[in-house]
C-alpha cells in the first residue's frame, strides 16, 4: 500500500492532493519527515522537495504548503496550529525516526523513575508521557510537540505494549522497540526489570499503596523495618503520613512521595480512590477528568460545598470531599481552582457498588463524560464499548463547550449480566464498526449490568456466574440471588469475581446503619440489631462502639449528646467508653438525625455494675479473692468440692436474714463497704487440693444461693492444688469437670493452674496402656449451660485420638465430640493419598476437583459443610473466644500462624469465607493434628508446637481441644482418610 501512495504523490502536485485528498497530502509532507529528518539533514523543506518532487525554497512556496497543509489538517481532525514546523508538522509527525533513541531513553528512564504508564487512563498516561520527555529531553523542542500532540498517549501505550512482550506493528515500531530494547540496556536493565514503584490511593478514610503486578520482591519502608509486597498487593499505611515511602524491588531502590508535602495538594478520585494528581504550591489551577474528588492537604482550606477542610486520620492533613469547578481556598498558598480538562479527556460519572484497591464497580445507571474541542474534528465522535467478547459503537455529539454525557444504558449496560471490565475508546468520526480504528481517548471500569445504585444494601442481586463463595463475606447467597448479609459483622462485605485466573474482592459501600459493640476485655465484636437493648456492666466499662453510616449529613446522638455530620471524611466511628457514660438527662439512646430532621433510633443503653472488678492474691499459704458485687449482698456461700464428689459449704451473712450453714474453718470473708467491694480468704494448709472452691450469693430477700459469675457468665472459683494417691477414674472426671467451665479473665486462668498438674497425674496410669476405652468417659464429659467444655484432651492425652476408627461409638451429643463415630462409617478412596509426600494435604485437595470417584464423606460437599459448621460454631457458641484478641484467640494464632501450602486450596472450599483466612488455618491445623494421629505421633506434634511457640503444654492442648471441638467435622474426614491411606499403604 506503501509503495502504491508513494507513485500517486508522484503523479500529482501536492496542492490537488492536499486539497482533494487530504489525507494522503498530510502523508506525503509527514511520510519524509518520519523517515528521513535528522539523518542527513534538519531542513525541514529539503526533506519534503525530496519526496514529492517539488521546490519549495521560495518563502511563498512555503507559506502556500503551509496554508494549504493546516486546512487539510483540521480537516481530518488533526488540531495543528501555528507557522512553524515545530507546531504545524513535527506536532502531528510523531517522534521521527532519528528521535527514537531519545525519546527511548526518556519513556525507559520514567518508568525506572516513577512507574509504567497507566494506559487505561487516558489523561494520567498523557501526563506521564508529557513528563518524561520534557524532564530527560528538555532541548528537544520537535519532540515536545510531538508528545504534547499525542492526546490519545498512543506512545505511551506502545511504550506499555513493548515492556508486556508485545510484537510491534510495522516497521517503524520495530525500530522503536528495538530502540528501548537499547536503551533498557544502557540503563542496565531489561523489560522484566521495568518495575513501577506502587501507587498511592485512597480507601476508607486512609492513603494506601497498590504494587504493580510483577514477580519481583518488592519492599517499602515506612518505619523502622521493611515491609514486603507483592504483586497486585494493596497496603493500608497507618498514620502519620510520611511526605515519602521507601521503595525496592530488586536493584531498583527509590523514595516514593506519599502524603502531600507542605503546600501541595492531593487530589484522589471519590467514586474509585484511584490518584489523580499532585498540585505543587506554585499551581493555581489543574485539570481534572473527575466529578467527585477528595482532597488532601496540609494546610486548613475550605469550598463552597463542603465547607472548611476537616482533620484526617493524620492529624496533620486535612480532607474534604469536593467537585470539579470548586475554588479551593487556602490562607498560606494561592488558591486552588479545579477545571475540567481543556485538553480532550474521558472519564466515569456513577455511583460505585464497591472497590478494590483503585478499581471501582459501578452501577449501571451511571455514564461516560467525555471532554473534546469541537472545533477540531468537528462536534461527533463514536465510542466503542468493548467487554466480554462483545463491541458495541454508540455516535455521540458534543455541545459547544465541547462536553457530553452518554449513560452506559446507550450501551446495553442497563441488562442484566455478571459484572465485568468495560472498555471505552472514543474513536474518529465515520469509525463505526471499525474494530481496530486506533482511540483518542479511553478509559477502563467495572461495571454491573443490570444492577443500579441501591437505596440501601445490595439485595435480592442477580447471582453471578463468576462469583466466588471463598473470597467472599459477609453475604447471603441465595440459589440464585446474592445480598449483603444484614447481621454479619464485617464493615465492608466483599463481593469476590473470578476473571482469567484472577480474583477481585470487591468491598461493598455502606449503603445502610450497622453497629457493633465492640468488647474490650475480649477482643470481640458482635452486631447489635436496630432498636435493641445493649446491657453494660462494669466489665464493660472499657467497651466501645463501632457504627458504620453512609449518611454524610446526619446527626448522631449518643446518650443525649449530638455530634454534627460525624461521617463526614469516614464510613465508620468509634464511640468511646467515656461517650457512653450514662447522662443525667437519662437519654439513653444511640440514634441518628437526618437531614429532614428524622430520627432514627439504633440502640437503647442500660448500665450495670457487675463483679467483673476482681482479682486473687497468691501466697504459699492462702488465696485471697477481691471482687465489687454488682449489688448488695445479703450472704455468701463458699463451697469447696473434691475429686470424690463430696462438698463442704460455709455460709457468711451480711444482713439480718440467717443462713443454714455455719462458717468454714480456714475461710474469711469480710466485707469492705466503705470501697464496696468483698474479700474472701482461703488457708490453703487447711483446704488440701485438688479441689474446686465454688462461690455463690444471696441477695436480700431471696433465698436461694447463685453462683457468682463475671459480665460473660463465667463462674468464679478458685482451685485448691493437691496431690493424689492412686487417681481413678471418677477422680479424672470430677477434675474434668472443674476445668470444663469458663473462667474469669480476671483471674488469669488460676483456677487451671492449680489443679491441671492433678488432671494430668489422674491421666498417668490410663496413658501406660493407650487404650481408649477405660477413658472415654472423659471425653463425654459436658457443661449444665450446654456450651462447649474448655477442659483440656489434646495436650494432656493426645493418644485419646490415636484410637481405633470404631472406638468413638457412643459419645452423647452435649460433649460436642459425637460427630467422631462418623469415622469408622467412612470408605477408603479408590486411590489412597500418600502421606509420604512434601504437601500429602494440598495433593489431595487437588485431587478433589477432577476425581468423581471421591466416597461419601471425603467428597467436596463435605469440606464445604464442615466449613459451615465451623463458622457456625465460631460465631453462635462459646467457641467464639477463639476470635479477637483475648489469651485463647492470641494462642490459636500462635498454633496456626504458620506456613500452609494448601491454605488457598482450603480456602476454595470456604463459601463466604472472604477476607477471613482464620477457619482455614483451623481446619489446616487439625489436618495436620489428624495426620499425625493417624500415624500415631500425636505425642511428638504437641511437642513440636510447644517447641515452636514456647508455649507449655496445658495452654497449647487446652486450644488445640477447642479448636478440634469447633472443627471436629474436619477431623472427622482427615482421621479417617489418613488412617484409610495408611492401612492401605500397610497392606500393599
Amino acid at each position: 500500500m506503501r509503495e502504491t501512495a508513494i507513485s500517486v504523490v508522484s503523479a500529482q502536485p501536492l496542492w490537488r492532493l492536499l486539497t482533494r485528498a487530504p489525507a494522503l497530502g498530510v502523508w506525503a509532507v509527514l511520510y519524509p519527515l518520519a523517515a528521513r529528518y535528522g539523518i542527513s539533514t534538519r531542513d525541514v523543506y529539503a526533506h519534503i522537495s525530496d519526496f514529492v518532487r517539488e521546490d519549495f525554497s521560495e518563502t511563498s512556496s512555503r507559506n502556500d504548503l503551509k496554508s494549504r497543509f493546516r486546512r487539510a489538517a483540521r480537516h481530518l481532525g488533526l488540531p495543528v496550529s501555528g507557522n512553524e514546523p515545530t507546531d504545524l508538522f513535527f506536532a502531528p509527525l510523531g517522534p521521527a525516526h532519528s528521535q527514537h533513541p531519545d525519546l527511548a531513553r526518556a519513556f525507559v528512564g520514567a518508568a525506572l523513575h516513577v512507574g509504567p504508564p497507566a494506559i487505561e487512563d487516558t489523561p494520567a498516561a498523557r501526563a506521564w508521557q508529557r513528563r518524561a520527555v520534557r524532564d530527560r529531553c528538555p532541548t528537544l523542542t520537535r519532540l515536545h510537540a510531538a508528545i504534547d500532540f499525542d492526546r490519545s498517549a498512543y506512545c505511551a501505550r506502545r511504550f506499555e505494549a513493548w515492556r508486556r512482550g508485545i510484537d510491534p506493528q510495522g516497521e517503524a515500531e520495530k525500530r522503536l522497540f528495538e530502540a528501548y530494547d537499547v536503551a533498557a540496556r544502557l540503563f542496565g536493565r531489561t523489560r522484566a526489570d521495568l518495575v513501577g514503584p506502587p501507587r498511592v490511593f485512597w480507601t476508607g478514610g486512609h492513603l494506601a499503596l497498590e504494587a504493580e503486578a510483577s514477580r519481583m520482591t518488592q519492599r517499602i519502608k515506612t518505619g523502622l523495618f521493611p515491609t514486603q509486597m507483592s504483586g497486585s498487593q494493596r497496603l493500608r499505611i497507618a498514620p502519620p503520613w510520611p511526605g515519602k515511602v521507601a521503595w525496592s524491588a530488586g536493584n531498583i531502590h527509590q523514595d516514593v512521595p506519599f502524603a502531600p508535602a507542605p503546600g501541595e495538594v492531593l487530589l484522589f478520585d471519590a467514586d474509585s480512590g484511584a490518584f489523580l494528581t499532585r498540585v505543587t504550591r506554585s499551581e493555581d489551577a489543574a485539570d481534572i477528568a473527575a466529578l467527585h474528588l477528595v482532597a488532601l492537604s496540609r494546610s486548613p482550606f475550605r469550598c463552597a460545598s463542603f465547607g472548611d477542610a476537616i482533620l484526617s486520620a493524620d492529624p496533620g492533613i486535612f480532607v474534604a470531599w469536593v467537585e470539579t469547578g470548586e475554588t479551593l481556598r487556602f490562607e498560606d498558598r494561592s488558591d486552588l481552582t479545579l477545571h475540567t480538562p481543556t485538553d480532550a479527556a474521558l472519564w466515569i460519572d456513577g455511583t460505585a457498588l464497591g472497590r478494590d484497591g483503585s478499581h471501582a464497580l459501578f452501577s449501571c445507571d451511571g455514564g461516560l463524560v467525555l471532554r473534546i474541542d469541537p472545533e477540531i474534528g468537528g462536534q461527533g465522535r463514536i465510542v466503542r464499548a468493548r467487554h466480554e467478547g462483545e463491541t458495541r459503537f454508540v455516535s455521540i455529539r458534543v455541545g459547544a463547550d465541547g462536553l457530553a454525557t452518554l449513560p452506559f444504558a446507550d450501551f446495553g449496560l442497563d441488562v442484566a449480566a455478571d459484572p465485568r471490565p468495560v472498555l471505552f475508546e472514543v474513536l474518529a468520526p465515520g469509525a463505526a464498526g471499525d474494530l481496530e480504528a486506533r482511540a483518542e481517548l479511553s478509559t477502563t471500569c467495572w461495571i454491573w449490568p443490570g444492577i443500579a445504585a441501591p437505596q440501601g444494601d445490595l439485595e435480592d442481586a442477580p447471582l453471578p456466574a463468576t462469583f466466588d463463595p471463598a473470597r467472599s463475606a459477609g453475604l447471603t447467597v441465595g440459589p440464585r440471588t446474592v445480598s449483603v448479609d444484614p447481621r454479619s459483622d464485617m464493615e465492608a462485605p466483599i463481593l469476590a469475581l473470578r476473571r482469567e485466573g484472577d480474583t477481585r474482592e470487591f468491598r461493598l459501600a455502606a449503603r445502610s446503619e450497622k453497629l457493633w459493640h465492640c468488647r474490650i476485655a475480649t477482643g470481640e465484636r458482635h452486631y447489635v440489631p436496630r432498636g435493641a437493648t445493649l446491657t453494660l456492666g462494669h466489665e464493660n466499662r472499657h467497651d466501645t462502639l463501632l457504627l458504620r453510616s453512609p449518611d454524610r449529613d446526619a446527626a448522631l446522638l449518643v446518650l443525649g449528646k449530638e455530634k454534627r455530620r460525624p461521617f463526614l471524611q469516614r464510613q465508620s466511628l468509634e464511640i468511646g467508653a467515656s461517650e457512653l457514660e450514662m447522662q443525667e438527662g437519662g437519654d439513653d439512646r444511640i440514634a441518628l438525625r437526618r437531614a429532614e430532621g428524622r430520627v432514627d433510633l439504633l440502640a437503647r443503653i442500660r448500665r450495670l455494675d457487675d463483679p467483673a472488678a476482681m482479682s486473687v492474691d497468691k501466697s504459699d499459704d492462702a488465696l485471697r479473692l477481691v471482687f465489687a458485687p454488682t449489688r448488695p449482698l445479703d450472704a455468701l456461700r463458699l463451697r469447696i468440692e473434691d475429686t470424690q464428689g463430696h462438698a463442704r459449704e460455709g455460709d457468711h451473712t451480711f444482713g439480718r436474714h440467717p443462713a443454714p450453714n455455719a462458717p468454714l474453718d480456714g475461710v474469711r470473708v469480710d466485707n469492705e463497704m466503705e470501697a464496696g467491694r468483698i474479700a474472701v480468704t482461703i488457708d490453703k494448709r487447711r483446704h488440701r487440693g485438688p479441689a474446686r472452691a465454688m462461690l455463690l450469693v444471696r441477695t436480700g430477700g431471696e433465698e436461694d444461693f447463685t453462683p457468682l459469675r463475671d459480665a460473660t457468665g463465667a463462674p468464679v472459683a478458685l482451685g485448691l492444688p493437691g496431690e493424689m494417691n492412686d487417681p481413678a477414674l471418677r477422680d479424672l472426671l470430677q477434675l474434668a469437670r472443674f476445668l470444663s467451665d469458663p473462667e474469669p479473665d480476671a483471674l488469669g486462668g488460676q483456677l487451671s493452674a492449680a489443679i491441671a498438674p492433678a488432671y494430668e497425674a489422674a491421666f498417668a496410669p490410663f496413658a501406660r496402656s493407650g487404650m481408649l476405652s477405660p477413658v472415654k468417659s472423659v471425653l463425654g464429659v459436658s457443661r449444665q449451660d450446654g456450651e462447649p467444655p474448655r477442659h483440656d484432651l489434646a495436650g494432656v492425652a493426645p493418644w485419646l485420638f490415636e484410637a481405633p476408627l470404631h472406638a468413638y461409638a457412643g459419645l452423647p451429643e452435649s460433649s460436642g465430640l459425637s460427630p467422631l463415630d462418623r469415622m469408622k462409617d467412612i470408605p477408603a478412596p479408590a486411590a489412597a493419598p500418600s502421606v509420604h509426600g512434601d504437601t500429602p494435604a494440598a495433593d489431595w485437595l487437588e485431587r478433589l476437583g477432577s476425581d468423581d470417584a471421591i466416597p461419601p464423606g471425603l467428597d467436596a460437599a463435605a469440606l464445604q459443610h464442615a466449613f459451615r459448621i465451623l463458622r457456625f460454631r465460631l460465631n453462635e457458641t462459646d467457641l467464639r473466644i477463639l476470635k479477637g484478641q483475648g489469651t485463647q484467640a492470641s494462642t490459636a494464632r500462635l498454633l496456626c500462624d504458620t506456613h500452609v501450602a494448601e491454605l488457598d486450596l482450603l480456602r476454595s472450599f470456604d463459601q463466604g469465607g472472604g477476607g477471613d483466612p482464620r477457619p482455614a488455618r483451623f481446619a489446616a491445623l487439625i489436618e495436620r493434628f489428624a495426620r499425625a494421629c493417624a500415624a500415631r505421633r500425636a505425642a511428638a506434634f504437641i511437642d513440636d508446637i510447644e517447641f515452636r511457640t514456647g508455649l507449655s503444654r496445658h495452654e497449647v492442648g487446652q486450644v488445640l481441644t477447642l479448636i478440634l471441638r469447633a472443627g471436629v467435622e474436619f477431623f472427622v474426614y482427615f482421621r479417617a482418610l489418613w488412617t484409610r491411606a495408611i492401612e492401605q499403604d500397610v497392606s500393599a
